[in-house]
């Protein structure tokens, strides 16, 4: 990672339909594009009281140059999971993206849980995958295991993440937000569209690429 210039990718997980909505919006003011990680069974779903995404939804997306990857179908948990019912969850999300003609190649852990084994088993079927954690990477990234730093306004300091932002862009670094919904109400997992914007001005103030993750590596790597 010797760019020399910063990089914040902004993530979206489980995909409420705010995100889709509003949060898309948002990034595309800055001229940004995300990453949406989607679960195939929360589709046209409800998830801690949040309507989740429609395939229209996903398509809109993509149409508009957004990422969207794998999370498993049933929001699996990796690290407890054995070998052939983390492959078999798998294939299931994998047969939704072709039933609906949608290409994805990174994934995400739900809840952020690996172990050594899911991790080689993700590594052999997508390009990437990514955990939580938490900071910036700088200097070296593991693709199998990018770490991301969540957006929540029920924890996040508005200082620490300028303070973040800051070293990405003074490192050269790579900064990953994950949130959930984007409401003015959110739940713990979510984020305020006040907060996502301060985030996008703050990138955007400090000089960083705005990139969805698969274009963050291709960024990186060429």
């Amino acid at each position: 990672m010797q760019k020399g210039q910063g990089v914040v990718s902004f993530s979206f997980d489980d995909v409420p339909a705010s995100a889709c909505h509003i949060g898309a919006v948002l990034l595309e003011l800055y001229q940004a594009r995300g990453t949406f990680y989607i679960c195939g069974s929360l589709t046209d779903g409800v998830e801690q009281n949040q309507p989740c995404h429609s395939v229209d939804d996903l398509k809109r997306l993509i149409d508009n140059e957004h990422e969207v990857g794998c999370h498993t179908f049933s929001h699996t948990n990796c690290a407890n999971a054995s070998g052939a019912d983390l492959a078999s969850d798998w294939e299931r999300n994998q047969a939704f993206f072709k039933q609906h003609g949608i290409h994805n190649q990174g994934f995400a852990f739900p809840f952020g849980a690996y172990d050594l084994g899911s991790k080689l088993a993700a590594a052999r079927r997508f390009s990437y995958s990514r955990i939580t954690g938490g900071g910036t990477q700088t200097g070296r990234a593991d693709l199998y295991a990018l770490k991301a730093q969540s957006l929540y306004s029920s924890t996040t300091n508005v200082e620490e993440l300028h303070g973040l932002i800051h070293h990405t862009a003074r490192k050269g670094g790579w900064l990953i937000l994950y949130s959930h919904e984007v409401s003015d109400n959110p739940g713990p997992w979510g984020t305020t569209p006040a907060l996502l914007e301060t985030a996008l001005r703050l990138a955007t103030q400090e000089g960083c690429h705005l990139l969805p993750v698969n274009r963050a590596i291709d960024y990186f790597l060429a």
